[in-house]
């Protein structure tokens, strides 16, 4: 019979020095800087749940798919160079697995470097590269400052910093260069933030909008940098984003009600537009033409919504997806991609 001291082969004190360098670099493994060859860490499948999708200066897109289902949520990350073969795991450049959901991401430098928040409270960022003819995503950091699921990331107008909001009702502020927090807005909202959206002309401005019911506009300038200029406990706020470079932004309602508001009337609805009769879920404003704004929720429907004279008129309907959507993405001034929980990707032309 083995001695009761000795070790099974693999089995290690989970402080013991051999243990301590198993686990110092976990997105390669030893040895890898070595081989002839990179190793291909493409993931095998397209997880179920499709969160966002993301368009970079090229034209190229990336995608974050979650699996939400079963006793532990995984997630991975996947970049195509025409959107159009998306979500085939064959015609992708390159993939990557990463050990929580993804509920959003975004290009940093509008080209190759990544940012993308986690279910697990993480903030994961990447590098794209071409190694020997072969596209490479590898992990640059992980840095966990959020306690809770990262539920959206934004990049301001400047690209000089980011933004997140948590479900534990705190707003970072990311410096780009340094993948470091540059100040932590905590406690933001009384409850979960559910959006976020940087001033289209001003890197120092942005909105928020959370659970407790209220849209906050944000001035990183000011001492005390928040002022509410929203607030119904009744129909809470789901989303927000600006329509512009002027004072008017939309509020995503839980009703499914679009409203059109300005920050210097504080009081009342410039004009609201029922959209679905569910939560909506995420507002996209079209670059090139920001009275064009995308809309989804927790519905199959992906809708384009009109701004003109103070008035939302539907411009487009499309009900292709069976499942609710949750990414939308522009591709240029008349192309947009949505994704979903069906696990499609579909381009829409307007």
């Amino acid at each position: 019979m083995a001695n009761a001291t000795d070790k099974e082969d693999g089995d290690m004190d989970v402080n013991s020095p051999e243990q301590m360098a198993a686990m110092q670099d976990v997105s390669t493994s030893p040895g890898m800087d070595h081989l002839d060859h990179p190793l291909d860490n493409t993931p095998c499948q397209v997880d179920k749940h499709l969160d966002f999708v993301t368009i970079n200066k090229e034209g190229h897109l990336l995608l974050g798919s979650s699996n939400l289902t079963g006793r532990y949520w995984g997630g991975s990350l996947w970049y195509y160079d025409n959107p159009a073969l998306a979500p085939s795991v064959e015609k992708c450049l390159v993939g990557y697995e990463a050990g929580s959901g993804l509920p959003d991401g975004v290009f940093l430098d509008g080209d190759k470097i990544l940012m993308v928040g986690q279910d697990c409270g993480s903030v994961e960022f990447l590098k794209l590269s071409m190694d020997e003819s072969q596209m490479q995503m590898r992990s640059l950091c992980r840095v966990s400052e959020h306690v809770d699921a990262v539920v959206c990331v934004e990049v301001t107008c400047l690209g000089k910093s980011a933004l997140t909001g948590s479900a534990d009702m705190s707003i970072r502020v990311w410096d780009s260069e340094t993948s470091l927090v540059s100040r932590v807005l905590s406690v933001a909202h009384s409850q979960q933030v559910t959006g976020l959206s940087p001033h289209p002309a001003n890197d120092q401005l942005f909105l928020s909008s959370g659970m407790d019911g209220n849209v906050l506009l944000w001035d990183l300038r000011c001492p005390k940098p928040a002022s509410c200029i929203y607030r119904e406990w009744d129909d809470k706020p789901e989303c927000v984003a600006w329509t512009g470079t002027d004072d008017r932004y939309l509020v995503g309602l839980q009703s499914g009600r679009v409203a059109l508001r300005s920050t210097t009337h504080l009081n009342h609805n410039l004009t609201s537009h029922q959209v679905l009769t569910r939560p909506l879920y995420r507002l996209v404003v079209n670059p090139v033409r920001p009275s064009q704004v995308a809309v989804c929720g927790n519905d199959s429907r992906t809708l384009v919504m009109d701004i003109t004279d103070q008035q939302i008129k539907q411009r487009y309907e499309d009900d292709r997806h069976a499942d609710f959507i949750r990414g939308l993405a522009w591709l240029d001034a008349d192309s947009l991609i949505s994704c979903g929980w069906d696990s499609s990707v579909y381009i829409h032309q307007l």
